[in-house]
């Protein structure tokens, strides 16, 4: 996917140049520049969001935005969540909140879309590389290792459905939100509590 390479770099030069450039005539070329992103990322993946109105809410220097999932498991059984957005299933997870540390994030999240508590115990991986979807936005994702502690399983407005999956019978995943290689390292942490967090 070299074109949406491509378009994070020209936004990324289009965004720096509207946070630091005081020249009338420069901020309009960046202001160009941004809506021409937005057009390529509307012909390029048809059936997007507004990408417009996307990048257009994004000011200052442009940096990764964060994703914390949640990887809590109950009788060997992992946590899957599915999405009401595409219908495929993924770690309990979401972008991160201002103000939030990244472990109650975690916890935060499977509180809203899986009913239950939770306290996250170990960071198990870090992910920054691209591969697992398209987005204009570049992603660190963080998922933790979560101590279940109690609660009761039901979905909220963007999950309709909360199960423990064993791992040899995994449904489809949401790609973007959790990927099989996400899971490797979940699997592997999980398997063995010295192992040091992994991370690209």
């Amino acid at each position: 996917m070299r074109w949406l390479e491509w378009i994070q770099t020209l936004t990324t030069i289009s965004q720096r140049g509207l946070a630091y450039s005081k020249d009338p005539y420069d901020r309009d070329n960046y202001e160009l520049l941004r809506e021409l992103c937005a057009e390529m990322v509307m012909a390029g993946a048809p059936g997007s969001a507004d990408a417009k109105a996307i990048l257009s809410a994004q000011s200052g220097y442009p940096t990764p935005k964060v994703d914390v999932r949640a990887a809590v498991f109950h009788e060997g059984r992992l946590l899957l969540v599915r999405e009401a957005q595409d219908g495929r299933w993924a770690l309990p997870g979401g972008w991160a909140d201002l103000g939030v540390s990244p472990g109650d994030m975690a916890a935060k999240e499977v509180r809203e879309e899986a009913g239950l508590e939770v306290k996250a115990r170990r960071l198990l991986g870090v992910f920054g590389k691209r591969g697992d979807g398209a987005s204009v936005f570049s992603v660190y994702k963080l998922i933790f290792h979560c101590e279940l502690l109690g609660g009761e399983a039901r979905p909220n407005h963007e999950t309709t459905e909360v199960r423990f999956f064993p791992r040899d019978a995994l449904p489809d995943l949401s790609m973007f939100r959790t990927h099989p290689r996400h899971l490797e390292v979940v699997f592997a942490g999980v398997d063995d509590p010295t192992r040091p967090t992994f991370f690209e």
